[in-house]
């Protein structure tokens, strides 16, 4: 589902779920996963000429053969996982009603990459073949290099996001370091720049009064992030560009494993 834009009723990625229950009224699986953004529960798309929510959609076609449907907004950083990423939850079966399981103690960001070196723009390290440094503008480093951790750059009183000696307007949330004792923000597509949300890692203070780590975090630390496993395969022929979208994209895969954990089975 797309929540780009104008969010257009006849976008034809809105209309994906349609597949979807079309695939499930014809193999009635006994159990169900459905995963998006939060705004699915309040979006209406086109249907012919009416307009449907898409939660009544699913109740409607699937509460009609037999299915219960369990559903709420959940967080990742509930469920394993060191992020705040609100997802919207569809448990769906045909044995009983699939409760959410417990939440569980959060995951903070220095727990899960705070033991990893410290990386500047362009150095590489042997620890994980993807613990590299992306290369910055020099003036991206010089800004990011005077912002503390948790800060953006936009509160630097000197080194400030500019362009020809004039202050940059933005957002409190871009050319802005992640914190070290909370779960990171939402890992977003756009990852890569340190100009967009909350990418930059949270640094180290310097005997020098400037911040280490003057960068974007490295994919190896965003997989830490989401909990991928150290060993993903990653094919070869992957861009780093095509391996941050799909980290950005992606269902965390602890958080899926603990819905998986109240699965209802038959005769249990």
């Amino acid at each position: 589902m797309s929540i780009a834009g104008k969010m257009n009723e006849n976008d034809i990625r809105n209309k994906l779920i349609i597949y979807v229950i079309r695939f499930i009224e014809k193999v009635r699986p006994e159990n169900i996963i459905i995963e998006n953004v939060p705004t699915i529960l309040k979006f209406s798309i086109l249907i012919g000429k009416k307009r449907i929510k898409i939660i009544d959609l699913i109740k409607k076609r699937l509460e009609k053969i037999g299915y219960i449907i369990n559903y709420g907004v959940k967080n990742a950083a509930d469920y394993r996982t060191p992020q705040n990423r609100k997802r919207a939850i569809f448990l769906i079966s045909r044995i009983k009603k699939w409760e959410f399981p417990k939440t569980n103690k959060k995951i903070n960001v220095r727990k899960a990459i705070g033991n990893l070196p410290s990386l500047e723009s362009g150095q590489t390290s042997t620890i994980h073949r993807f613990h590299y440094a992306k290369e910055h503008n020099q003036k991206h480093i010089l800004w990011m290099k005077n912002t503390p951790t948790g800060e953006s750059a936009h509160t630097n009183k000197k080194y400030f996001p500019e362009k020809n000696g004039k202050k940059i307007k933005g957002f409190s949330t871009t050319y802005k370091r992640i914190k070290w004792n909370d779960p990171a923000p939402t890992i977003t597509m756009c990852n890569g720049a340190i100009s967009s949300q909350n990418n930059v890692h949270p640094g180290r203070k310097l005997p020098n009064g400037t911040y280490s780590d003057a960068r974007v975090l490295t994919i190896y630390e965003l997989m830490l992030l989401t909990g991928i496993p150290k060993n993903w395969n990653v094919p070869k022929w992957a861009t780093d560009g095509l391996i941050r979208k799909v980290i950005g994209e992606s269902f965390p895969p602890k958080f899926a494993e603990c819905m998986l954990e109240t699965m209802p089975k038959k005769n249990a």
